[in-house]
């Protein structure tokens, strides 16, 4: 499905401002106590009227801080028991509204800046001290206000949509969307009234052109929105770019598969030696080898940046391929999940592994057991061994004596390539048989150090 444009910068608004609220809580926390250490300095008479009013800043701060860890915000409803609080929160995710945090913090830095600013201004701070609490309410103005502009609810999409795990509620009211571009004049407009006039002796103190920086900078606000509009549609630009070579490389992959595994096949099906069984062996690698292609462009793997997929990923494929029931039949064991293979004994891992399963299956085998390993008992090449190990009604003692069954076809495959298999049947009264399939890796062995004490380290080369 192709992904549009409007999508992806509402996605990556909402993730990007989510790791900014993240940040940006810090800084308001600092800003609040900053206020707090300097204010409480003021004439002895004004304390408790500081102490009033920097209290709803001081609550929207630590709210803000909450509503940015969710952990946290899960902590604190537990024993606070704030379950409607934390759906409001969580439900403001995403979407351009007026939440709780925001207000309360937009409230309390205005009731603060009253402190400073205005007629209602608290006398007994020094010149210093002003200049820092100017500069910690400006900053924490900013933070809350850039919050505000930079909302992701007002990048999403026209219609509501679902993106990875994000859910979009479609755009904002339009009535936001004005307040938005209010915000940067807005802002402006009220610090001039509060801090450019000669409030109180303290405030006069403070350089005029110190005072009207702070104020333009409300200004800048919009400046910020720009480039981060920006930023987000490059953003897009680029998804689109890697989704359009995902395709491309998805693309690439499956026609390399359709043509060398389906080719095979039909050399297979129109030679003079015909066999059903190779056709159908060589088919079922196919597919398996569709949905390994398939899960990887699907991000269903885990390759590793460095190297190929380990065998779990190729028994994920080839278990895609059965039924719910069989699936449940059929289990890898724990040690061969991580097992790295080269590029050629994965190519042959797959076959076997999908014909000495599917053939466990076939004899009623009720449990499969799977295991893919190395062996180093030839110091001169490292062989890959494959034992499949089912509780079916056991195997006739010359099945490998017939030329049409796949088992056969599997042993010649498997002696070109200096290696064998080998059965038998464990169980009582014979049933249940155990299958080993072995060949010389592709992979050479490249000996270790030597010692008495140290055992042997074995290195492989990629193929």
């Amino acid at each position: 499905m192709k992904i549009e444009r409007q999508e992806v910068v509402w996605a990556t608004a909402l993730r990007t401002l989510d790791a900014q609220h993240r940040t940006s809580s810090w800084l308001r926390m600092v800003c609040v106590l900053t206020l707090w250490l300097v204010t409480l300095r003021c004439d002895p008479e004004d304390r408790l009227r500081v102490c009033l009013q920097l209290l709803p800043v001081t609550a929207g701060a630590v709210l803000a801080h909450v509503h940015a860890r969710p952990s946290l915000l899960d902590r604190l409803t537990s024993l606070l028991a704030l379950g409607r609080v934390k759906a409001h929160l969580e439900g403001t995710r995403g979407r351009a509204q007026v939440d709780l945090p925001g207000v309360v913090e937009g409230v309390g830095i205005l009731i603060a800046c009253t402190l400073y600013g205005s007629s209602w201004a608290i006398n007994g701070l020094s010149d210093e001290e002003m200049v820092v609490a100017l500069v910690a309410v400006i900053a924490f103005a900013w933070s809350v206000f850039l919050n505000v502009v930079l909302d992701p609810g007002f990048y999403a999409p026209q219609e509501k949509v679902d993106f990875g795990l994000e859910k979009s509620s479609g755009p904002p009211p339009r009535a936001l969307t004005w307040l938005r571009h209010a915000v940067p004049p807005g802002t402006a407009a009220l610090a001039a009234w509060l801090f450019l006039p000669d409030w109180t002796p303290s405030l006069a103190a403070v350089p005029l052109s110190l005072r009207c920086a702070f104020v333009l900078s409300f200004l800048c606000l919009r400046l910020v929105w720009l480039c981060f509009d920006q930023i987000m549609v490059a953003a897009a630009e680029s998804a689109a770019d890697l989704e359009q070579n995902a395709k491309a490389a998805e693309a690439g992959a499956l026609h390399s598969v359709g043509k060398n595994t389906v080719g095979s096949a039909l050399v297979a099906l129109e030679s003079p030696h015909y066999q059903r069984n190779e056709v159908r062996s060589l088919l079922r690698n196919t597919l398996v080898e569709l949905e390994e292609t398939i899960r990887a462009s699907r991000g269903l793997t885990s390759k590793p940046s460095d190297g190929p997929p380990p065998v779990g990923e190729l028994w994920e494929a080839a278990m895609a391929l059965l039924s719910q029931q069989e699936r449940l039949r059929c289990t890898l064991s724990p040690e061969s999940h991580a097992l790295i293979l080269g590029d050629a004994d994965r190519q042959l891992a797959r076959r076997f592994i999908s014909d000495l399963v599917t053939n466990a299956l076939r004899a009623g085998a009720k449990h499969v057991t799977c295991t893919v390993q190395h062996r180093h008992d030839d110091p001169r090449r490292i062989k890959v061994e494959i034992l499949v190990l089912d509780d079916g009604c056991g195997m006739p003692l010359d099945v490998l004596d017939r030329p049409a069954t796949s088992l056969s076809i599997t042993a010649k495959e498997l002696r070109r390539r200096g290696g064998d298999i080998t059965f038998v049947t464990p169980g009582p009264a014979g049933t249940g048989t155990q299958v080993r399939a072995y060949w010389r890796s592709a992979t050479p062995v490249i000996p270790g150090p030597r010692s008495s004490d140290t055992p042997v380290v074995v290195h492989q080369k990629g193929n």
